[in-house]
């Protein structure tokens, strides 16, 4: 029979002394393997992303300082030239001018400060009854002749003058004026 053991060391058992290993090797890099790489430091990654952060701050600054003078320069130019005008526009006419001739046009009203679309629009029916009147009665020649605009022009303020009272528009945009 075996000489039992005890766990704990007793005065009459004291636990046997083991030969203690060498001391570890002093550290030498890893040699370099295909399959096993040796890691390389953390600084290629922190430089990337630094340069990231600061590409991404550059562009950033630049998109708003382009946004900014945008909306300086546009509110430089509403200083100068004054507000945006209102207009109203007035429905396309398509006016027969004699023979086979015809004017196809769509004007918009340029409204007068503190005056709504609506004190002119409740007008358009009858606006456009007398820009038929007016229009149908001048010659083919004169509408493709120099001049054809104002005489339009002319046309459709003295329409609104009659028709809706004076005073409410300030100009007459052509947008379309098409002789056929």
């Amino acid at each position: 029979m075996a000489a039992h053991t005890p766990l704990h060391p007793t005065p009459s058992h004291p636990i046997p002394q083991h030969p203690t290993p060498n001391p570890p090797a002093p550290a030498r890099p890893a040699p370099t393997s295909i399959h096993h790489p040796r890691q390389e430091p953390h600084t290629r990654r922190l430089i990337a992303t630094v340069l990231l952060v600061l590409l991404t701050l550059t562009g950033l600054a630049y998109a708003g300082t382009f946004a900014f003078s945008h909306v300086f320069e546009s509110r430089r130019v509403a200083a100068q030239m004054g507000p945006k005008a209102r207009l109203a526009p007035l429905p396309a006419l398509d006016i027969a001018l004699g023979g086979s001739r015809a004017i196809d046009m769509q004007v918009s009203l340029v409204l007068a400060p503190k005056v709504k679309a609506d004190a002119v629009l409740r007008y358009q029916d009858r606006i456009a009854d007398r820009l038929f009147e007016s229009v149908g009665r001048v010659e083919a020649d004169r509408l493709t002749a120099p001049g054809s605009a104002q005489l339009l022009k002319d046309a459709v303020k003295d329409a609104v003058r009659r028709e809706a009272g004076a005073g409410l528009i300030r100009d007459v945009y052509i947008e379309r004026m098409v002789v056929r």
